[in-house]
């Protein structure tokens, strides 16, 4: 048979020669980009090389950053400290090594400070409503009940005989009977205070209604001395006016009375306003919509007075948490949520808790006083649940008195000391401070051992035929900044280098230390070997400049960043120029599939042409 039109065949194209040749093709035009961006992106590549080099930077920074004037927490290698430390009623700690002073401090522990904590008498169940007396007047008749309990005010009514009641639990009314001809009379109580009711039963005609409960009922009030604050017994919202006949709510503070004027049309939101406008005190509504007066500090001792013509607000001294129809642990969240205050339900015994508060700070300043009205007796004023009285440190500090409320002293411009037990008499603890420079050398070595693996870890890549660094004038330019810092000359008079102190370098530029020189001159000469490396703001040393130079290589315009960024940006557009060559070979191959297509329909044509000719003439030359 005759072969087809560039040898595919005679019936049909060849696919797999035409797989060949977009092949051949691709290995032209797209292969070469992809190479060059595996040169960065693959395993061991440009991108990893650079990595690398970031990463030794950084190893080699970390070594250098205790030889540095402004090393964070200002302690660098030269003004180190060790201590020695006896007894055990103290714990030390440094707040700035730098600024603690040699030396030996003693303390003498006479009496731990200790917060105030008070528990509750015992409860069973930490869900159920904490018990009030709440009473409720009913055409004259008093009804008292522990909590406002519906069933229980029903039965109350029924035991006093003049009038009748019945309450539906399941549908929550509550049903009278003056027994004098009214009739009954149904009230709806779902979610409704005695207070609420009373006003409900005032607008029928038979009957007259009202809680004989004061404002300062149901109340638990803590204070503490060093946080004083007036909060109103009763509980308002900003649009309220204060009284609608005036008034004057005075504060004392330091003697001098700050007297604010109560209109007829005063809101709590305008009183509150006028009081902030004076730059000592401080007004608020707390989260249960009490005033709350204070001084701006909330320390300073004020006086609150109330002189309103119509109102009572009842200003007094604590913060104030209401425990009208709230379970135990809904007022133990209340009470945390103060910052000054902690309070949670302790299980004690198999059906037995206690609500324990405590004051989140120690000493006498934040000792609580606990007040209670209005509710069943929680057992705060028995002195057995007084459990933790609230007292100050005392101690002897070299000679010093403190009577403090933290445990936490703070001397000699930084040395913190915890007291944590007392002493007997003639006991003490003691810490005995003195300069350390034992770790100067290991640190210089370390130094040393960091520059060594950074200058080698360089020249890996500036000397191998195979390195991926394409730039390799960055990692030159960074060999010769490093070494400019390192063999510098340093000092008031720059007659300071390495080179005086121990430093040697040989032939292949490999850094080492002769430690017994280094040493001797620690031990003789520390100004200068601190002048060399530390330095003096004016005068910054090589280990000064040298963070600085280390630390802007991968600085927002340093080499390093510069060079990744550079590195990033040619990633990005060899993998746009590999995307664009291979739409471009798939387009191409596209167009000649579809004429190479056209060509096998015609040469399939000559060829059934080419079949009926043939056949002719074989029949022709037969027939001869």
């Amino acid at each position: 048979m005759a072969e087809g039109i560039l040898g595919l065949g005679s019936s049909s194209l060849n696919q797999e020669l035409f797989d060949k040749l977009k092949e051949a093709d691709r290995a032209a035009r797209v292969q070469p980009i992809e190479d060059r961006l595996n040169a960065i992106t693959e395993e061991g590549g440009e991108s990893d090389a650079l990595k690398a080099i970031i990463e030794q930077v950084n190893i080699f920074l970390d070594s250098v950053k205790p030889f540095d004037l402004f090393v964070k927490g200002g302690i660098n290698a030269f003004n180190q400290k060790s201590a020695n430390v006896v007894g055990t009623s103290a714990v030390f700690d440094a707040v700035n090594v730098g600024k603690i002073s040699e030396g030996t401090t003693e303390v003498f522990v006479e009496q731990l400070a200790k917060k105030d904590v008070f528990q509750s008498n015992t409860f069973t169940d930490k869900d159920a409503k904490i018990p009030t007396d709440n009473s409720i007047v009913i055409n004259g008749k008093t009804f008292t009940t522990d909590d406002e309990n519906y069933g229980a005010l029903a039965q109350a009514i029924n035991d006093e005989g003049t009038m009748t009641a019945t309450y539906d639990a399941a549908a929550h009314t509550l049903t009278l009977n003056d027994n004098a001809g009214s009739g009954d009379v149904v009230f709806l109580t779902a979610e409704k205070s005695y207070r609420q009711l009373a006003s409900e039963i005032n607008e029928e005609d038979s009957f007259t209604s009202f809680v004989t409960k004061p404002i300062s009922d149901d109340i638990l009030t803590l204070s503490q001395p060093g946080k004083p604050v007036y909060q109103s017994d009763v509980m308002v919202y900003g649009k309220e006016i204060v009284d609608a006949d005036g008034g004057t709510i005075t504060v004392t503070v330091d003697g001098v009375d700050k007297e604010f004027t109560v209109s007829a049309e005063t809101t709590y939101d305008d009183l509150i306003k006028e009081i902030n406008l004076d730059e000592d005190l401080d007004a608020r509504l707390t989260s249960e919509g009490r005033l709350s007066i204070s001084h701006a500090d909330r320390e300073t001792e004020i006086t609150v007075t109330e002189s309103l013509t119509s109102e009572t607000l009842g200003m007094s001294l604590g913060e104030k948490f209401s425990t009208a129809n709230i379970t135990y642990e809904q007022l133990a969240k209340k009470i945390s949520n103060n910052s000054s205050y902690n309070a949670n339900i302790e299980k004690v015994g198999v059906d037995s808790n206690r609500l324990v508060i405590k004051s989140v700070e120690s000493g006498l300043e934040h000792a609580i006083t606990i007040t209670q009205t209005g509710i069943t007796d929680l057992g705060y004023g028995e002195a057995a649940n007084h459990t933790v009285e609230a007292q100050n440190l005392k101690a002897t500090v070299d000679g010093i008195n403190y009577n403090v409320s933290s445990n936490v002293i703070v001397v000699d411009g930084g040395l913190k000391i915890t007291a944590v037990e007392e002493n007997e008499p003639g006991e003490f603890s003691a810490i005995s401070i003195e300069k350390d420079v034992s770790t100067v050398q290991p640190m210089v070595q370390e130094f040393v051992t960091q520059y060594n693996a950074l200058i080698s870890k360089i020249d890996d890549e500036l000397y191998s035929a195979d390195s991926k660094i394409q730039d390799k004038s960055v990692l030159r330019t960074i060999v010769e900044g490093v070494k400019k810092e390192l063999f510098g000359e340093y000092g008031e008079d720059e007659d300071l280098s390495i080179f005086n102190f121990g430093f040697e370098i040989d032939k292949s530029g490999v850094l080492s230390l002769d430690s017994e020189k280094f040493n001797e001159a620690l031990e003789n000469d520390i100004d200068s070997l601190k002048n060399l490396f530390i330095g003096a703001a004016e005068k910054p040393g090589l280990g000064t400049q040298l963070k600085e130079y280390v630390d802007s290589l991968d600085s927002f315009e340093g080499l390093l960043t510069k060079y990744e960024e550079n590195m990033n940006s040619r990633k990005e557009s060899l993998e746009e120029d590999v995307e664009e060559a291979q739409e471009s070979l798939d387009s191409r191959y596209a167009l000649l599939s579809q004429q190479f297509a056209s060509y096998g329909a015609v040469i399939a044509q000559f060829e059934n042409q080419f079949s009926g000719l043939k056949m002719m003439i074989e029949q022709s030359t037969s027939s001869n």
